[in-house]
């Protein structure tokens, strides 16, 4: 009868042991590490306004640039947009968000309404002003047997820019943002 109890007992542990190898199977951890950077200028010449826009995004899987350059007067506006990913290290960013640059790096900008394509080499570089805040964020989800986690601290600093679009400076930036961060994903079905 011990036996019996004693074999029993293997073969709860050896379930339990299976299905804490199943439930580890049907996890998954998602880490990302990364800086983001955004600036945005304005000039006015005669009754048109201009306004260009550029942000960069760098995470593990490499850098997005993002770039528009919107022309309004009087009665119409033109935009081009432009984007570009890239593996290369063309983003740097202080840890503690004293400065930034992005080397230069060429994209291709869309004009809608001529369906024209402009190749621009982009150049930018960032100071930190002012304090840094920090935050964080936390989140859980359940459906069913699904549940899934997300946590995020990230600093922020504001910033100004400045830059070049083909070598044509666009002066100080309006505003500028400098974010560094660090995200967490864990996914786990029972």
């Amino acid at each position: 009868m011990r036996k019996l109890y004693m074999l029993a007992f293997a073969l709860m542990v050896l379930l339990s042991m299976t299905m804490g190898a199943l439930a580890l199977e049907s996890k998954t951890i998602y880490r990302q590490n990364g800086a983001s950077a955004s600036a945005e200028w304005s000039e006015t010449v005669g009754n048109v306004d201009t306004y260009t826009y550029l942000s960069v995004f760098k995470t593990n899987d490499g850098t997005d640039i993002y770039t528009s350059i919107c022309t309004y007067m009087e009665g119409s506006y033109s935009c081009k947009w432009g984007y570009k990913f890239t593996q290369e290290s063309v983003f740097n960013i202080d840890n503690k968000l004293k400065s930034a640059t992005l080397s230069d790096v060429q994209v291709d900008l869309y004009d809608w309404d001529t369906y024209t394509v402009e190749t621009v080499t982009v150049k930018v570089v960032w100071t930190g002003v002012g304090d840094v805040t920090k935050g964080s964020y936390k989140s859980i989800s359940k459906y069913g047997d699904y549940i899934g986690k997300y946590s995020d601290r990230s600093t922020f600093s504001e910033a100004t820019a400045t830059g070049s679009i083909n070598d044509q400076e666009l002066g100080t930036s309006d505003f500028g943002t400098l974010i560094k961060f660090k995200s967490a994903y864990m996914s786990m079905e029972k």
